[in-house]
C-alpha cells in the first residue's frame, strides 16, 4: 500500500513541475494584479549626419589604377618514387644462434606472422617469414629477445596422392 502512495506521489509531482515548466516557458500570461505602469515619453530621433563635399579640381586627370600583375607559380614535378628492393629472405644458414630480435628484423624487415608467449617465466616470440605465398617458410623462435632456434619449411606444390590440373604440374 505504501509503495502505490509513493508511486502516485512522484507522478504527482513530475505533472505539477511539467505545468510549471510550461507556464514559463508560455510568452504571453494573463495579468492577475493590475499593477500600475508607467510609459516613458519617446526619445527624439537622432540629427541627420551631416555630409561634407570635397571639391577636387578639374585640372587633375582621375588617378591611373594598375591591374595587378598575374605571377605564374611554377610547380616542380613530382620525385619519382623509388621502389626499394624487399629484404632478403632469411635462411636458416644464415641466423645466428643468440642473435638479438633487433637484428633479426632490421635484416630481415617485418615477419609476414609473429606471436609472443610465455613459458616457464620466459617470453617467447615465434616469427614466421614467408613467400611464395607461403609455400617457403622460416620459421624463428626467440626466448627473452635472442635466437633459441630457427628452421625452413618447403611445402610441396600438390599434396601427395591428389589430382590437379595441368597448369599445376608445369610449375
Amino acid at each position: 500500500m505504501l509503495k502505490d502512495g509513493v508511486v502516485l506521489m512522484v507522478i504527482c509531482l513530475i505533472v505539477v513541475g511539467g505545468l510549471a515548466v510550461w507556464w514559463i516557458q508560455t510568452p504571453a500570461h494573463p495579468v492577475t494584479a493590475a499593477a500600475p505602469q508607467l510609459q516613458e515619453p519617446a526619445a527624439a530621433p537622432p540629427p541627420a549626419p551631416v555630409i561634407k563635399r570635397v571639391s577636387r579640381p578639374k585640372s587633375a586627370p582621375p588617378p591611373a589604377v594598375e591591374e595587378p600583375a598575374v605571377v605564374a607559380e611554377v610547380i616542380p614535378p613530382p620525385a619519382p618514387k623509388v621502389q626499394l628492393p624487399p629484404p632478403p629472405f632469411p635462411a636458416v644458414e644464415q641466423i645466428a644462434s643468440g642473435s638479438h630480435e633487433t637484428a633479426i628484423t632490421s635484416k630481415y624487415g617485418d615477419p609476414a606472422l609473429s606471436a609472443v608467449t610465455s613459458s616457464g617465466g620466459h617470453m617467447v616470440e615465434t616469427f614466421v617469414y614467408a613467400r611464395n605465398r607461403g609455400r617457403n617458410a622460416t620459421i624463428i623462435r626467440l626466448e627473452d629477445g635472442k635466437v633459441a632456434t630457427a628452421y625452413s619449411q618447403a611445402e610441396p606444390l600438390l599434396p601427395p596422392g591428389m589430382s590437379a590440373p595441368r597448369r599445376y604440374h608445369a610449375q
